[in-house]
C-alpha cells in the first residue's frame, strides 16, 4: 500500500511544524506540500494531487472558507479537512461546502483522546475504515 500525501494550509509555522510531524510519524503520510496562505493552496492542489489538503480559516490574503469554495469548485472530490480555531455557524459551512472532517485548535498530540479522534477523523476524510464502535 502507498503512503498517501497530505497538503497543509496554516497560517502557524509551529501549527505546521506540529502536523507535519504527526502525520509522517503517527500516520505514515507524505508531506506533499506546506503554504502559510490560502493564495498558494489551490496551485499546490493541482500541482500535487494530494489524497488530503488540511485548512486553516483564518489566515492572510485568503480566508480558508474562500479557498475551501475554489478549491471545490474546480476539484469536487478534494478531501478537504478544516484544522481551525473558528468555531460555530463557519464550521458548518464548510461542512455543508463539502470539507470531509473539522478538527478544532489547539492541537493537543500530548492527550490520547485527542489523538485516537485525530487518526479517525483524518481516516474517514480520506475514506480510509469505517471507525469501530
Amino acid at each position: 500500500m502507498s503512503e498517501k500525501s497530505v497538503i497543509i494550509i496554516d497560517d502557524s509555522k509551529y501549527i505546521i511544524g506540529l502536523l507535519e510531524r504527526f502525520f509522517v510519524d503517527r500516520l505514515h503520510f507524505t508531506i506533499a506540500a506546506t503554504a502559510s496562505d490560502g493564495t498558494n493552496a489551490i496551485n499546490l492542489y493541482r500541482k500535487f494531487r494530494p489524497d488530503l489538503l488540511t485548512l486553516d480559516l483564518s489566515m492572510p490574503n485568503k480566508h480558508g472558507q474562500e479557498v475551501l469554495k475554489e478549491l471545490l469548485n474546480e476539484f469536487p472530490d478534494a478531501n478537504v479537512l478544516i484544522i481551525s480555531a473558528i468555531r460555530g455557524d463557519a464550521i458548518l459551512q464548510c461542512l455543508s461546502m463539502g470539507a470531509k472532517g473539522y478538527i478544532e485548535k489547539p492541537l493537543r498530540f500530548t492527550n490520547a483522546d485527542f489523538v485516537d479522534d485525530f487518526i479517525e477523523t483524518v481516516n474517514e476524510s480520506v475514506g480510509g475504515r469505517e471507525p469501530s464502535k
